[in-house]
């Protein structure tokens, strides 16, 4: 695997995302503040859903175009090669990270604590715009299926990871949207191969 631009842009910007935390950036965001069974239910409840929201976006990509689209995507076709290891644990990883800090600590803390919206107003700013993020996807794969099942499902991956911010901390963030995405991709993998 060759390291370009892209894989020294999202290790630098990890690094620089994870500074100002400790100049005591939105710390309230680093802890759980909040922890009961009704909100472990919840949770619970919510990944199974981004979890069957995942299968749905398996049936919608499921046409012999789409399929030959997505094994271009990096973590399928790393997957698919056996060979690019370093992607799957080192920058799969590091892109969920930046995208954690970037949509759920730094967004949602500066339009909460910065700008005073109200906490549900600025969850959903950071869902938009995480949504909107990926646009990129078009730009890559030129199918409109890819991108509104990507579109669809990152507004409510931002939703439920707001609240896991909010009430667990950045690092349950992280992990669940680690987990969630590897296991769609997987999901996807295992079909297309």
């Amino acid at each position: 695997m060759k390291f370009g631009i892209k894989h020294f842009a999202i290790a630098v910007a990890v690094i620089l995302l994870i500074i100002p935390i400790f100049f005591g950036i939105y710390t309230d965001f680093l802890i759980i503040s909040e922890f009961s069974v009704c909100l472990i239910l919840f949770l619970l409840i919510g990944f199974v859903f981004l979890l069957g929201l995942g299968k749905v976006m398996e049936f919608l990509l499921n046409s012999e175009r789409t399929k030959e689209l997505m094994k271009q995507h990096d973590v399928i076709k790393a997957l698919m090669n056996g060979n690019d290891r370093i992607v799957l644990l080192v920058f799969f990883p590091l892109t969920m990270i930046m995208e954690e800090f970037i949509f759920r600590f730094y967004l949602i803390g500066m339009l909460y604590y910065q700008l005073k919206l109200g906490l549900i107003l600025a969850v959903l700013i950071s869902s938009v715009i995480f949504s909107l993020y990926h646009l990129h996807i078009w730009f890559k794969f030129k199918n409109l299926k890819i991108l509104i099942s990507y579109l669809i499902s990152s507004f409510l991956l931002g939703i439920y990871n707001a609240i896991l911010l909010i009430t667990l901390g950045i690092f349950a963030c992280i992990i669940v949207h680690t987990i969630l995405v590897f296991i769609l991709y997987y999901n996807l993998y295992k079909k297309l191969s």
